[in-house]
């Protein structure tokens, strides 16, 4: 082949490539996107420390002992008698530790009087076996923690334990029980249900923490009627002043120690300093399987007692989870640069409010540690403002037939916190209790002050709707 052949070759595959490769303008381009496998493929930075935090080695320290006690498996007889798992990580760790659930973490019953979840596990059939061995050594001294971690109350056919017994006549749950429909003629009859809670993602919960009650209020009051959150003030345990509610499926705490200390209290079942009292003594010098005595009197006031450091357990909790880094982002080609038009056009940015700003002094409202200690000034300044970007006001909205049915203090049954949608893309199932497979579906499922956002993106075209939720799997 001459010269001048193979420079003309050379030239075709050139300008061959360079139409591949072409813009957004390239209607091949944007159907060869809209054709991939609508996947997440970039999870990394997921649990990585605010860069901040990253380079200030005592503040690093901090959030490394954190994320160590949050990864620790308690055992017998701290945990319980009545808990929904044995470590932090097991109900946070998609898709790193600190993330969502994989599956539904906690049951709620309506009606219920007692505060907290349904609690699935009791110690008191939490043991199968016996002590173990290999060899001549001792192994599992206390039995094996049964895969399930016991026999499950929300299991039809559990043989209850003592425990389980005064929990179901506490909260009036059966297993058949039905999923709350707020819409339903039972529910306004007054019928007793269940809902499902997954966990909530933790990333980047630190900036959220350090956004001013009053700019979450101005929010509120900035929001068309048809739209405006409710802004839920409480007053957590180890405080005197209310603050605007924040964490949780119902905006159940402003803080992350008041966050901590509660889901170490009713989901692992450890009294702690902000929370002295046990959910139930039902296992009190009771003798459990093979000899083991569960609960017996403390020597000291609680389970969870704060350390010459200042911190407790919810402390080093508290300093992971503040010091968590938002998701990262991805970057939007063409298509999701469309999706990220229509979310503004369709009204999804009313309540999933872009951007937020954290005050300038987080340290004047943050709480100090159970043992007195205030975050440091370079963590403070690491949290000052910072414009950063959740997709949430973080406010309660009516979402009608969506709600969960329960009431939790302002939050009635149809209202619920606004979800943030960063790090969405490392999810596997969305909404309170994963009803919605993907996130079209999601979408869809809004109702009340929601619903006209779900709405018009029915109205949308299969691609249009691709568009807006290949926008969503970049945040």
């Amino acid at each position: 082949m001459g010269t001048r052949r193979i420079l003309l070759l050379i030239s075709i595959l050139f300008i061959a490539a360079q139409t591949a490769n072409a813009g957004p303008s390239n209607r091949h381009a944007e159907n060869r996107d809209r054709n991939q496998p609508n996947v997440p493929v970039n999870l990394v930075g997921f649990g990585a420390p605010l860069p901040g935090v990253a380079h200030d080695s005592r503040d690093l320290g901090l959030f490394a002992t954190g994320q160590i006690n949050f990864k620790e498996i308690d055992t017998l007889p701290a945990v319980g008698p009545i808990m929904n798992g044995v470590s932090c990580a097991g109900c946070h760790s998609q898709p790193a530790i600190g993330g969502g659930g994989l599956f539904i973490n906690e049951v709620r019953v309506r009606n219920n009087t007692h505060p907290g979840p349904l609690h699935i596990f009791a110690v008191d059939n939490f043991l199968r076996n016996g002590p173990q061995t290999q060899g001549t050594t001792v192994i599992f001294p206390q039995g094996v923690e049964a895969e399930p971690l016991g026999c499950q109350i929300t299991t039809s056919g559990c043989q209850l334990s003592a425990c389980q017994t005064e929990e179901a006549l506490r909260t009036t749950f059966t297993p058949d029980l039905p999923t709350c429909d707020t819409a339903s003629p039972s529910f306004k009859s007054g019928g007793n249900c269940v809902a499902g809670r997954s966990a909530l993602p933790l990333f980047g919960d630190g900036l959220v923490e350090a956004v001013s009650d009053q700019t979450f209020e101005q929010i509120a009051q900035s929001e068309p009627s048809q739209i405006q959150g409710t802004v839920k003030m409480v007053t957590e345990n180890f405080a005197s002043v209310a603050h605007v509610g924040r964490f949780g499926w119902k905006d159940d705490h402003a803080t992350l120690r008041g966050f901590s200390g509660d889901a170490y209290l009713n989901e692992m079942g450890i009294t702690n300093p902000d929370n002295k009292a046990e959910v139930s003594e039902c296992a009190l010098n009771e003798t459990l399987p093979y000899g083991l005595q569960y609960e017996t009197p403390l020597d000291q006031e609680f389970e969870d007692p704060t350390g010459a450091d200042g911190h407790a357990d919810i402390d080093r909790f508290s300093d992971f989870m503040r010091a968590l880094a938002p998701p990262p982002t991805l970057p939007r080609n063409a298509l999701a640069k469309n999706g990220a038009k229509l979310f503004a056009d369709l009204g999804c940015a009313g309540c999933h409010t872009p951007s937020l700003t954290t005050d300038s002094n987080p340290s004047s409202f943050i709480p100090a540690t159970t043992g007195g200690v205030a975050i440091s000034h370079s963590l403070n300044e690491s949290l000052a403002n910072q414009t950063f970007h959740p997709y949430s006001d973080f406010l309660l909205h009516d979402m009608g037939s969506l709600g969960d049915g329960i009431t939790s203090g302002a939050a009635g049954p149809t209202m619920m916190r606004t979800a943030p949608l960063w790090g969405v893309r490392a999810k596997s199932q969305f909404l309170h209790d994963g009803r919605a497979g993907d996130l079209a579906a999601a979408i869809t499922f809004h109702d009340g002050q929601g619903k006209p956002a779900a709405q018009a993106f029915g109205a949308l075209s299969a691609h249009a709707q691709q568009d807006l939720v290949s926008f969503l799997n970049t945040l």
